[in-house]
C-alpha cells in the first residue's frame, strides 16, 4: 500500500484544529504540505470547498475529532461500515472518519468521513498532486484498534519475528545488501510531522511505523533474494505481518489526538 501520509495528516492535524488545539492555518500547511491546495466535495452537486472551509464546516457539523482509517483488503483497519463506506476507503487505501462529541450522534445516524482522491501531474522527479476529499456518510460506531501500548508491543514483535524468519532464509549474495541499503534510504523521508497534542510517544511510534512501511514497500519492489519457494513464502508472511503491525501503530499514533473522545 502506499505510504499514507494524507490521511494521517489529516486525521492528526484536523483534530487538532477540532480541539482547538491548533490554529486552522498551521492545520492546513501541515496537511497540505507541497501539494496543491486539497478540496473538500461535501455534496457532489455544489463546488467544492477548500480545506480551510471544509474543516471549518466539520467542526459547525459538531465534530470534535477525526480518526484515520487504513484499510487493506481482508483488514478494514479504522472502518465500522456501511459498506459504501468501507468500499471507498478500500479503492484508497486510507480514509479519516469524524468523531461526534458523546451523546451527539442519534441513533441510527451517521458522521461524515473523508476518502482522498489524489492525481498526479507533471513529469517523473518533478510531480505534483492535486488532493480532493470526497465525504461519505460513515457509522458512528468505534473500531477495535490497539491503544498505544498495545501498538508499540505489535510492531516490535512483528519486526523481531521477521528478522528472525529472513535471517533463517537461504538468500542470493548481495542482494540482501542491496535491500536493505534501499529501506533505509526509503524510510529516511517516511516521517510524519504530528500537532504537539499527540505527545512525544505517539510520535515516535508513528514515525517507526512509517519506516516499517518503507522498508515493507522496499523489500517488495524486487521478488526477494530467497532461493526457495519455501523462503519466497516466510519472507512474505514476515513482510505482512510487519506492514499490517505498522498500520496499526499508525492508527493509533494518530488517535493520541483524541484523546477521551476516541473511547
Amino acid at each position: 500500500m502506499p505510504t499514507p501520509l494524507r490521511a494521517a495528516l489529516l486525521a492528526a492535524w484536523g483534530t487538532a484544529f477540532l480541539s482547538e488545539a491548533e490554529p486552522l492555518d498551521r492545520v492546513v500547511a501541515m496537511v497540505e504540505g507541497t501539494d496543491e491546495p486539497h478540496l473538500v466535495v461535501s455534496d457532489p452537486f455544489q463546488p467544492p470547498d477548500d480545506l480551510e472551509e471544509g474543516l471549518t464546516d466539520l467542526r459547525r457539523r459538531g465534530l470534535v475529532g477525526l480518526r484515520l482509517a487504513l484499510p487493506v483488503p481482508g483488514d478494514l483497519l479504522g472502518l465500522t461500515g456501511p459498506p459504501a463506506m468501507n468500499r471507498a476507503a478500500l479503492a484508497a487505501g486510507e480514509a479519516v472518519v469524524g468523531c461526534a462529541a458523546p451523546g451527539a450522534v442519534p441513533p441510527g445516524g451517521s458522521v461524515p468521513s473523508l476518502v482522498p482522491d489524489v492525481t498526479a501531474f507533471g513529469t517523473p522527479g518533478d510531480q505534483g498532486h492535486c488532493v480532493t476529499w470526497r465525504e461519505t456518510p460513515a457509522s458512528p460506531a468505534w473500531p477495535d484498534v490497539p491503544t498505544l501500548g498495545q501498538a508499540d508491543r505489535e510492531l516490535k514483535e512483528a519486526l523481531r519475528e521477521a528478522a528472525e524468519a529472513i535471517s533463517r532464509v537461504r538468500t542470493v549474495p548481495g542482494r540482501a545488501d542491496r535491500r536493505e541499503a534501499a529501506s533505509r534510504a526509503r524510510s529516511g523521508s517516511a516521517l510524519i510531522r504530528l500537532p504537539d497534542l499527540a505527545g512525544a510517544r505517539a510520535q515516535g511510534l508513528a514515525d517507526r511505523a512509517l519506516q516499517a512501511l518503507s522498508i515493507v514497500a522496499a523489500a517488495q519492489d524486487d521478488d526477494g533474494a530467497a532461493l526457495t519457494s519455501f523462503g519466497v513464502q516466510t519472507r512474505g508472511f514476515a513482510l505482512a505481518a510487519v506492514e499490517r503491525a505498522a498500520r496499526r501503530a499508525l492508527v493509533a499514533a494518530t488517535g493520541a489526538c483524541l484523546g477521551p473522545v476516541g473511547r
